[in-house]
């Protein structure tokens, strides 16, 4: 159909027709004659259909309101959306798109989106659960023996691991990650209990790491002074105490910060430093002042708590390696007690333990054979499965306070001492490797 032949059929002038063929901005025809326009076209052959092709891609439609737009190489709003991701549409007039195909796909985008973000694999009843086993476990560690508990948290972190695979709310993420931060804290302490120390430093960086994640700095100041544990066990003390001082940004709690101050003069004895040392006594003493508590440390507890029994074995340690018998005598005794007298489930065999062969050696100090081998007593009639490898370590130093001149040749410590070399073969780290502590 020819120009002059539209123009007859619609009633215009046959210069109008040809305006609309040139195109612009500004010469549409008006949707009547549009209408009319279609029907003409899908009447004409191939080739005339061809000739029009830029009328049909450009030629307004009506739209809500009144306005005018254009019709689009495209058959549904992922097309669309496409066009726009290519860049080819940046305007008015710039691609042939119609103006209710734009605002329709932008808002099925926007309810699609929407509906997928509200969609969840976990809900609270979940989380709960999950936060119920993670203060369940911190609190019975203390006073179970290591490997059914390492068991345990294994379990429920694999858990906490699947549901983060899945999708679910960003704050529901960061719970997730908190709790699967907590549990790496967890299992790091176990690793270390049973001599595992290089294992134990990959877990407390993935607790670190979790713990960035979340943005959480409770687990933060707890991995950081874990992290100085390992390390001082490790006899990388200079390491230790960079963890420990760095970890102090992130103590919100007194009961953080103190910690953090204990470790840091733990490790500050270790190196001989007294002025260093008792510096960081002074600040944890100030520390303990404050009002603020965090929910890992003071809420969750157990493991991740410092309770005044924590804090008294820490100070008996701490002596000890500045070789002061009456102040460690006075801490590691004030630890017992504290021990004995409170609630069973918060009875931590591990540090009371350890806390009494710290009071063997500063009996040893004094001269007190009789004194050291009382305070072992207990220690030496534990069970196997609660012989942590941290015990061998302090007993190799009360061997070596055994074996000075002042007790060679008497009965009772050549018999404390074989009983002392018994019990160290049977705790976990006769079952490693060389190196593998």
């Amino acid at each position: 159909m020819s120009i002059r032949e539209f123009a007859a059929h619609l009633g215009v002038h046959e210069r109008l027709v040809s305006k609309w063929e040139a195109g612009g901005d500004r010469v549409h025809p008006r949707p009547v004659n549009q209408a009319a326009l279609d029907t003409c076209l899908a009447r004409s052959d191939d080739v005339e259909r061809g000739r029009f092709a830029a009328l049909t891609a450009d030629a307004p439609v009506s739209g809500p309101g009144g306005h005018t737009a254009v019709r689009g190489s495209y058959s549904n709003d992922a097309e669309l959306l496409a066009l726009i991701d290519s860049g080819a549409v940046r305007g008015e007039g710039s691609a042939a798109i119609s103006e209710r195909d734009l605002i329709m796909a932008a808002a099925h985008e926007a309810s699609d989106h929407a509906g997928r973000a509200e969609a969840t694999n976990i809900g609270a009843s979940t989380l709960e659960q999950l936060d119920a086993d993670v203060t369940r476990i911190a609190n019975d560690y203390v006073h179970t023996p290591p490997m059914p508990m390492m068991v345990e948290m294994l379990r429920v972190r694999r858990r906490v691991y699947r549901l983060l695979e899945g999708h679910q709310r960003p704050s529901d993420t960061s719970h997730l990650y908190l709790l699967a931060g907590s549990l790496s804290g967890l299992l790091a302490n176990a690793s270390t209990d049973l001599g595992y120390l290089d294992a134990a430093g990959e877990q407390i960086r993935a607790a670190w790491a979790y713990g960035e994640i979340c943005g959480h700095n409770g687990l933060r100041a707890w991995a950081r002074g874990m992290h100085a544990l390992i390390e001082y066990w490790s006899e990388r003390p200079h390491r230790a105490l960079a963890l420990a001082q760095s970890g102090q940004q992130y103590a919100d709690s007194a009961t953080a910060a103190v910690r953090l101050h204990n470790i840091e003069a733990r490790i500050w004895s270790k190196i001989g430093s007294a002025a260093d040392t008792e510096r960081c006594i002074r600040a944890a003493a100030a520390a303990s002042e404050g009002p603020a508590t965090d929910s890992l440390h003071d809420e969750v507890g157990g493991v991740f708590g410092f309770a005044e029994a924590k804090a008294s074995y820490y100070a008996g340690a701490t002596y000890i390696h500045l070789g002061l018998a009456e102040p460690a005598l006075a801490a590691t005794e004030r630890t017992i007690e504290l021990y004995r007298s409170g609630p069973a489930r918060q009875r931590s065999y591990g540090a009371e333990a350890l806390a009494r062969v710290d009071s063997a050696a500063a009996h040893l100090i004094n001269g007190s054979l009789d004194g050291a081998a009382e305070a072992l007593s207990p220690v030496l009639e534990l069970a196997e499965d609660k012989r942590i490898a941290q015990l061998e370590e302090r007993l190799t130093g009360v061997r070596r306070r055994i074996c000075a001149p002042t007790y060679r040749g008497v009965a009772q410590a050549r018999s404390l001492d074989e009983q002392i070399e018994e019990f160290c073969g049977s705790t976990p780290t006769r079952s490693l490797p060389p190196g593998a502590g």
